[in-house]
């Protein structure tokens, strides 16, 4: 059995990744978490940590994390948000902070893992209407977001010069049954849809069920630092808007404004409208294919259980 430690294990993506990694068999679980209450699984060991603060050994028992194969890290604050000066440094100490400390402990011997493959984010590109956006592409344009994604990549991949493989997966908007799909389509609940921006802004995404196959891609080969964690199909804000007004069958649409969305968002208002048509060039190298690349598709899979919204 081939120990992972999964940082952040009970949010959204890494419940899907540890379903998937029991289903596959050959793997004993370790769920890092503040919250280890939220799964319920005999097979799944929990380990209660905040990684906003450094590993103390006075503290606690660490045995359960000596000898990992590999780790899987999740974990990091919600961004999504008004930005207020708190928020802003919850953010920075969950992601930037929380990553420094990941890295100092497992680069002890004892703990040391193999693979590292760590969640980043296509945020760290910044705003670049008109470009294609891949691996290799330069950062501009950035704001808050961009600067915290740059910061908690330099500090994952300082895990390299301990010999471990580390791989930064940049997802995009992941698509699933909760997450932005059901902020989103939540608004649509009295028949009117909202567009962001003008619309036209492109919108990177991703299937949940193709993202868990690329961070267990991650896990199993050799793959290059960084990977755009992405769709083959671009879509923008007005196209994934009307993917859930089809569903849930919205009479009309409203524009809805930067300054509208900066009265209640303050400056993470911006964010929510960067213009990113992001790509991955190394997808081919690794051999994944996403196959659930039809937003209508998925936007309508994922609703088509009321329940969820």
């Amino acid at each position: 059995m081939k120990k992972v430690i999964i940082t952040g294990g009970s949010g959204f993506l890494g419940t899907q990744i540890i379903k998937k990694l029991l289903d596959l068999g050959g793997y004993e679980i370790v769920v890092m978490d503040l919250h280890p209450s939220r799964i319920n699984d005999e097979q799944i060991s929990f380990f209660e940590k905040n990684l906003s603060e450094p590993f103390n050994k006075d503290d606690a028992d660490y045995s359960l994390l000596e000898d990992p194969h590999a780790y899987i890290h999740l974990a990091g604050k919600n961004i999504f948000g008004r930005f207020t000066k708190e928020h802003k440094q919850g953010i920075w100490d969950s992601r930037v902070n929380g990553s420094r400390h990941l890295v100092e402990f497992i680069s002890q011997e004892r703990y040391k893992p193999e693979r590292l493959v760590a969640a980043s984010a296509v945020g760290w590109y910044g705003d670049q209407p008109g470009e294609v956006l891949v691996e290799s592409s330069e950062r501009k344009n950035y704001y808050f977001l961009s600067e915290v994604v740059e910061a908690w990549e330099d500090e994952v991949l300082r895990a390299q010069a301990s010999g471990i493989q580390t791989t930064c997966i940049r997802n995009g908007h992941i698509i699933g049954r909760g997450g932005i799909l059901k902020e989103v389509a939540n608004t649509f609940k009295l028949k009117v849809g909202g567009i962001l921006g003008n619309g036209d802004d492109y919108f990177p995404w991703i299937d949940i069920r193709d993202l868990v196959h690329l961070y267990v891609r991650a896990l199993t080969q050799d793959t290059p630092p960084i990977i755009n964690g992405v769709s083959t199909t671009s879509t923008t804000q007005k196209q994934f808007s009307s993917a859930i007004g089809a569903v849930k069958k919205a009479w009309f649409y409203v524009t809805v404004k930067q300054w509208m969305l900066r009265i209640v968002y303050g400056d993470f208002a911006q964010e929510m409208l960067v213009n990113q048509h992001v790509q991955s060039e190394h997808h081919k190298d690794i051999t994944f294919l996403p196959k659930h690349t039809d937003l209508r598709e998925v936007v309508h899979y994922y609703l088509s259980d009321n329940s969820i919204i």
